[in-house]
């Protein structure tokens, strides 16, 4: 009975093997700038090699330069590894024209790569003038290791709220194959079928 029950044991162990992979580690940038307005350049936070381990990855501790001496734009990245959530909380509701996000060398602790991005909810910004400047959606693209993500008020102008966005960041299986948990269940049944027969035979 005792090689029975380690044969199921190693089958659950196998199964479990195939939990979701978890983001350890990547480089998170921010810009915030109104390029119609000065030629200087954007401000920009940006944390390289940040590790991903459930707190905030990205806020004002990371300055790298602000050349057009641009008031507010700080927003604060937070990607949360055990629901693979990005969220943008915007510290100030000064007005800008663009707004990017951009995640890059992120590393998955089993190789799983990004295979989709969805946005679950927005109020990061506003139109500055109701009257006069577009309601901003943000754009989103992906690589398998990489996301960006963009407000672009083209002419116009937008405030940022104080407010948050939340993304959804979906994974899938590398080019590398990995056992589905089905086929790791069949395995274990076998295994343990193995085991039981190996059994019958020695009585």
């Amino acid at each position: 009975m005792k090689k029975v029950q380690l044969m199921a044991l190693m089958a659950a162990l196998m199964f479990a093997g195939g939990a979701s992979a978890v983001a350890i580690g990547g480089d998170f940038r921010t810009e915030a700038d109104l390029p119609d307005v000065s030629l200087f350049g954007p401000l920009v936070h940006e944390d390289i090699g940040a590790a991903i381990d459930g707190g905030i990855e990205l806020t004002e501790a990371d300055f790298v330069e602000n050349p057009s001496g641009w008031g507010g734009g700080l927003v604060y990245v937070d990607y949360d590894p055990t629901t693979n959530i990005l969220l943008l909380d915007s510290q100030d509701d000064w007005d800008f024209q663009v707004f990017d996000v951009w995640i890059s060398n992120i590393l998955f602790d089993s190789g799983e790569v990004i295979t989709g991005i969805s946005l679950i909810s927005d109020n990061l910004t506003v139109p500055f003038d109701p009257f006069v400047d577009p309601i901003v959606v943000p754009t989103f693209s992906h690589t398998d290791n990489s996301i960006h993500i963009s407000y672009d008020a083209g002419a116009g102008f937008f405030d940022f709220t104080g407010g948050t966005a939340e993304f959804q960041v979906t994974l899938g299986s590398s080019s590398a194959p990995v056992p589905e948990p089905a086929t790791m269940s069949l395995l274990g049944m076998g295994l343990i079928g193995l085991a039981a027969r190996a059994r019958r035979k020695k009585a």
